[in-house]
Order: structure tokens, then C-alpha cells, then sequence
């Protein structure tokens, strides 16, 4: 699979979560995720400076969209982590 075609699917499928309503099908799909996180070692983790750059730009594109949340929200949601 191409890098690029890799980088799409990831905006798709972020873009897929950002329009979700539903709390509990989120829910699923959230642990889903954080159960498939925990086999991966963090040393396995590795951003090339492309990663970085298309993440930094795609941060960029969310913020002008007003998809943000303030540093209490952030804080009152990573308790639950």
C-alpha cells in the first residue's frame, strides 16, 4: 500500500469519528481502537517528518474549522483515560 494512500484513509476514517453522533457507537468504536493500541510497544511508534508535516497541516484545517476543544474540556476528558 502506498504511504499516500495510507494518509488518506486515515483523514477518511478521522473525518468518518468527527461526524459521529452517536455516544455509543463512538464508544465501540473508541475502544476498538485503544484495545488494538495496547499490543503495540511505543518503540514500534514512528513518525517520519512527512507523518508530521501532513498531521501539523491537518491540525491546521481542524482549527479553522472550529474543531477544537479548551484545555478544561481536554483535561476533564483525560481523566477518563
Amino acid at each position: 500500500m502506498k504511504h499516500s494512500t495510507l494518509q488518506v484513509r486515515k483523514i477518511s476514517l478521522i473525518e468518518y469519528l468527527l461526524g459521529i453522533q452517536d455516544e455509543k457507537t463512538f464508544d465501540k468504536i473508541e475502544s476498538s481502537i485503544y484495545e488494538s493500541l495496547k499490543a503495540i510497544k511505543p518503540d514500534e511508534i514512528v513518525f517520519t517528518k512527512a507523518d508530521i508535516i501532513e498531521r501539523a497541516n491537518f491540525s491546521d484545517k481542524q482549527i479553522k474549522k472550529g474543531h477544537v476543544i479548551s484545555q478544561i474540556e481536554l483535561e476533564e476528558q483525560s481523566k477518563n483515560w
